[in-house]
């Protein structure tokens, strides 16, 4: 029924839950004494109704018969639930969003005495504010409709003792001050002839109620200086028409009075057609207020019903957003030294509220998107992101709301921002929780990377230019392979023809040993064109290959009989070990065929007589299959591995021992489109182990 009374006092319960007439039960816990049948009214929380309440309580005392407090209970009448006065609600919301408020308090003029009362202790005099407070903004909401008189009754006075916190002391002493010296500014001559002219009306009407005439909704307004004198806005409205706005509320956009407001669109205007609210007393919303100059003010809003001349209106407290007042002195110096770090950082900085409205910017984001900040403050973030990035926006403060496995992917996101001329910025946008609870905020940090996309850009197309110059690269290299290999295969032929001398005897053996030579060299040419055509197709991926099961050691057996003369003249030695029930491998027969001949022939090629060749299969603990060619030949360097395996860099050995370059390049490329790896191991004059080694996904099981 009532908030959290835990703690307070029984004035501060009164304040705000409770309705002691008269101050009745206020004096009966003065007195210490034992009573019953006291009632009060106990209003329930976000409604207008209340509930008579029946109290009994009892003193309790302490081992010296000091007073510790009371005890008793209460009988809540609820078939004599009753209505609120409508002006009793919205007095109750307007004097509470005074006291909470970090604005100066209000005090009504005609509530501050000539000179302070020596007699009067200060604790009460604050004790007291509140509720005169509270009567007077009460009597100017319900001035439109005549009340009958009520009998008055003398209360008892309560004990002195104060229920105000030391900070609420000090606010109200501020108060005072403030009040008195705006009082002290105004001379004689300056005394508002309006005030004189309300309180004659009052006079009269109170003398003659039924004789009071029923004014218009805008000549009452001007009767109001209670109103007008409340550091926070008011305004009144029924529908989408207002009927009444405070002097606080008028200089705050910019009018002069409410026919302006209606003139420019009434409600749907100054709030951009943001709905009314209704029923949430307790609770503030963030719009944006607009001005006269078409200017956002953020502004926090409470809602209330009340009555205005005679019949139902929504009454609105209008207040600066909290990240536009002043922060409590004790911390001054350290927000300015947080704004002015904010300021500094080169990245825009965002603040928002829990619905993704704009509370803040700091000065790069006004620089990135050429907003001020009052000119986009209590808008959505999405006016300042391009259409096709309010979905990845919203989505993304979404994600950070809830408190699934979703809040904790916090990666970031690629948005493009909106200028105020209407430029596009793209911009990487980083989300982040600020505190928790119904007041939390979201903070976006928005990094301007336009010279990322830039250089993006340019590495993108400086990759499709490399990849369009090796595709022209590798159409010539197969169009001129193309080319030469046709009259060579002639050349070959006729020198096979004359050598077998099919025709007729050659007279002299020189002329064979040209032949000789002439066939040599162009079968040489034509292993290098066959290369360059193999190595070609590879990088322009058009080289053809038929993956089968292919058993590697009966491919590589017949490789290595078919090379064992050649090491034989070369008087190397060649060995084989073969790993039992090896597993077939997923490959092309023809290219594995290649690469076999090539590492092979290379060990051969690079060892010297006396020396030896091992070729063997074997399986891994991780279920690769691998074939090896170890050789005690000259061996590498580091360096000098990673330069072999560059087209056309020929080692100073490999020059001695001839050769194309491209051998091992080659056969790097036909692993690779094997689905394979290549690995070489190299130590000068030690030897040279190569291996390749096929992962388990292209190993069939048996």
């Amino acid at each position: 029924m009532a908030g959290n009374i835990v703690g307070q006092t029984w004035e501060e319960v009164a304040r705000s839950v409770v309705e002691d007439p008269g101050g009745a039960v206020a004096a009966l816990f003065a007195r210490n004494e034992t009573w019953s049948g006291r009632t009060v009214l106990w209003n329930i929380d976000n409604s207008r109704l209340q509930v008579p309440v029946d109290w009994a309580g009892m003193p309790v005392f302490g081992p010296g018969r000091e007073l510790i407090g009371f005890r008793g209970f209460g009988l809540l009448r609820m078939d004599a639930i009753q209505e609120r006065e409508a002006s009793d609600v919205a007095a109750d919301l307007i004097a509470q969003s005074l006291v909470h408020s970090e604005t100066l308090p209000f005090r009504p003029p005609e509530e501050m005495p000539a000179q302070e009362p020596a007699a009067e202790p200060e604790p009460r005099e604050e004790e007291s504010w509140f509720s005169n407070l509270r009567d007077q903004v009460a009597k100017a909401l319900g001035s439109t409709k005549p009340e009958p008189a009520q009998p008055t009754r003398p209360a008892e006075k309560p004990a002195q003792t104060s229920g105000l916190s030391n900070a609420e002391r000090s606010a109200f002493r501020e108060i005072a001050r403030a009040l008195g010296a705006r009082l002290e500014e105004d001379t004689p001559t300056q005394v508002d002839s309006r005030e004189e002219a309300a309180v004659s009306e009052t006079i009269e009407s109170a003398a003659t109620p039924e004789s009071a005439p029923s004014l218009p909704p805008a000549t009452l307004a001007k009767s109001n200086p209670v109103l007008d004198r409340l550091p926070i806005g008011i305004l009144v409205h029924r529908g989408e028409t207002i009927l009444f706005a405070n002097r606080f509320l008028l200089d705050l956009t910019g009018y002069d009075d409410v026919e302006q407001i209606r003139s420019d669109g009434d409600l749907v205007h100054l709030f951009r057609g943001s709905p009314a609210l209704r029923g949430q007393g307790d609770e503030d919303s963030a719009l944006a207020l607009t001005t006269r100059g078409s200017e956002n003010i953020a502004v926090t809003v409470r809602s209330s019903s009340a009555e205005w001349d005679g019949e139902p209106a929504d009454l609105m407290v209008i207040r600066k957003a909290s990240s536009m007042e002043a922060p409590p002195p004790p911390q001054d110096s350290r927000v300015h030294e947080l704004e002015a770090i904010l300021d500094t950082a080169t990245d825009g900085v965002i603040v928002l509220n829990e619905t993704g409205r704009i509370l803040s910017l700091n000065r790069s984001a006004e620089a990135l998107f050429g907003y001020d900040e009052r000119a986009v403050a209590g808008d959505a973030i999405t006016v300042l992101l391009a259409p096709e990035s309010h979905m990845v926006a919203l989505d993304y403060l979404e994600s950070l709301r809830s408190p699934g496995v979703r809040s904790l992917l916090n990666d970031g996101r690629e948005v493009l921002g909106r200028e105020r001329q209407g430029g596009s910025i793209p911009l990487f946008m980083t989300m982040g929780r600020l505190g928790d609870g119904p007041d939390r905020r979201f903070c976006a940090v928005l990094r301007d990377i336009t010279a990322f996309k830039k250089a993006e850009g340019e590495l993108i197309g400086a990759k499709h230019a490399a990849e369009e110059a090796s595709a022209q690269k590798s159409d010539l290299l197969a169009k001129i392979s193309h080319e030469i290999r046709t009259p060579l295969n002639a050349i070959l032929g006729f020198a096979e023809v004359m050598l077998e001398e099919r025709f007729g005897a050659i007279g002299n053996d020189r002329y064979k040993e040209y032949l000789r030579d002439v066939h040599a060299s162009g079968s040489h040419v034509i292993s290098l064109v066959n290369d360059l055509l193999d190595l070609a197709k590879i990088e322009a991926g058009r080289l053809e290959l038929s993956f089968t099961s292919v058993s590697l050691n009966e491919l590589v057996s017949s490789c290595v009989t078919l090379l064992q003369p050649q090491a034989a003249r070369d008087r190397i030695v060649m060995r084989m070990s073969f790993a039992p029930k090896l597993p077939p491998v997923v490959a092309d027969e023809r290219s594995m065929r290649q690469i076999v001949l090539n590492l092979v022939s290379n060990a051969i090629k690079f060892t010297d007589a006396g020396g030896q060749v091992i070729v063997s299969t074997a399986t891994t603990d991780r279920g690769e299959v691998a074939f090896r060619v170890r050789d005690t030949g000259i061996g590498m360097t580091p360096d000098e591995v990673e330069a072999a395996l560059e087209p056309f860099r020929q080692l100073a050995t490999s020059r001695k021992r001839g050769g194309t370059g491209l051998g091992l390049p080659l056969t790097k490329a036909l692993v690779e489109a094997n689905r394979g790896a290549l690995q070489i191991a190299s130590q000068p004059s030690e030897g040279t182990l190569v291996e390749v080694i096929f992962p388990p996904t292209r190993v069939l099981a048996e």
